[in-house]
């Protein structure tokens, strides 16, 4: 049997500007700009943005997001959580990239279900789509931020009734952007002539990806999605679950070398011993089996192993991506070792 995630020959770097982690997230659009266009030049196909309103602190991100790590957790000067950071709405930011960038791929990792209604976010996705002139790459997942669900005054359903509700989203999704007249009937969404004009670009649609490390989530991907994104795995972890994953496509009667897989990881390479050891110790909250830290070839080694594992995709988060050295020698070190 073929097992899904069989990586390319060519992999696909994409830069994540923005997580919920302080130090993780471009605050200034400017710079947001201008990074991404770095990016491109450097070789990464795609810039992707979370969908989160707060940063939150490492400890916190810790309890909120169900994270465990076997390091510390770094507490500020006073032993009080960091003050929230300003963190740009992730949608809006991503339409204006779709101008202030030319060929880079605009993704979302990712959106969650639960802040926008999937029909209307078929329609603002196809919009995207068009503007960018077919660049777009969705991701979503079923949420798991409860603060932040509750400071915004947004209802936080039982995690299975969320996940129900991703599954839903995602055929909602499709019929919107791939059928003449939309009608949909399921337990969380209803359509009746719900007609995307214009349509997409990209056919039959933009690339759809799943967020989630869950079991039903993703089986879910398996079912309705094109690729599955993991947070902070090993190549261990990737290929143990792949047979998992091979199963789950054929319950659906899907090839499994057609389920796409990424990893979502820290990266940020370095010669020093003791630049290292800080980024180790500032992001302790991520476990360590998600962070490639080290030297450029420290670093390589450890994407050619998520590659065997079968990961064709990296979407990196690179700590004060804006201001430090680290995306300027992924790009001239680590990247061009792959795209020569």
């Amino acid at each position: 049997m073929m097992v899904p995630g069989v990586a390319a020959d060519d992999p696909k770097f994409g830069l994540i500007l923005a997580l919920t982690i302080n130090g993780l997230a471009v605050s200034r659009y400017p710079d947001m700009v201008r990074v991404s266009n770095l990016a491109e030049d450097y070789g990464f196909q795609s810039i992707w943005l979370c969908d989160h309103f707060l940063t939150t602190s490492p400890e916190d991100y810790v309890q909120d997001a169900g994270i465990t790590s076997a390091g510390g957790v770094p507490q500020s000067a006073t032993g009080a959580p960091p003050a929230s950071m300003a963190l740009l709405e992730g949608w809006t930011a991503l339409a204006a990239l779709a101008r202030d960038t030319t060929r880079i791929r605009l993704g979302t990792s990712v959106l969650c279900n639960s802040y926008r209604h999937p029909s209307v976010l078929a329609k603002m996705a196809a919009t995207l789509d068009v503007i960018s002139e077919g660049r777009l790459d969705l991701g979503l997942g079923a949420g798991w931020f409860k603060r932040e669900f509750e400071a915004y005054g947004i209802p936080f359903p039982p995690a299975g009734e969320r996940v129900s509700a991703l599954g839903e989203a995602l055929e909602v999704i499709k019929v919107i952007w791939t059928e003449s007249n939309p009608v949909y009937a399921g337990r969380f969404y209803t359509l009746d002539g719900a007609i995307c004009d214009p349509p997409p670009v990209q056919k039959p649609h933009p690339p759809l990806w799943v967020g989630g490390e869950g079991d039903r989530v993703q089986r879910i991907a398996a079912h309705s999605a094109q690729g599955i994104n993991i947070r902070w795995w090993s190549p261990e972890k990737v290929m143990d679950r792949r047979q998992y994953l091979a199963d789950a496509c054929a319950e659906v009667g899907r090839d499994p070398a057609t389920l796409r897989l990424s990893v979502t990881t820290l990266l940020a390479p370095t010669e020093s011993a003791e630049q290292e050891a800080r980024v180790r110790q500032e992001f302790a909250s991520i476990p360590e089996t998600g962070l490639i830290v080290g030297s450029p070839q420290k670093c390589i080694e450890r994407i050619n192993a998520y590659r065997e594992a079968g990961i064709d995709s990296f979407l990196f988060t690179i700590p004060d991506v804006a201001s430090s050295d680290y995306l300027h020698t992924a790009g001239q070190e680590i990247l061009s070792a792959f795209n020569a």
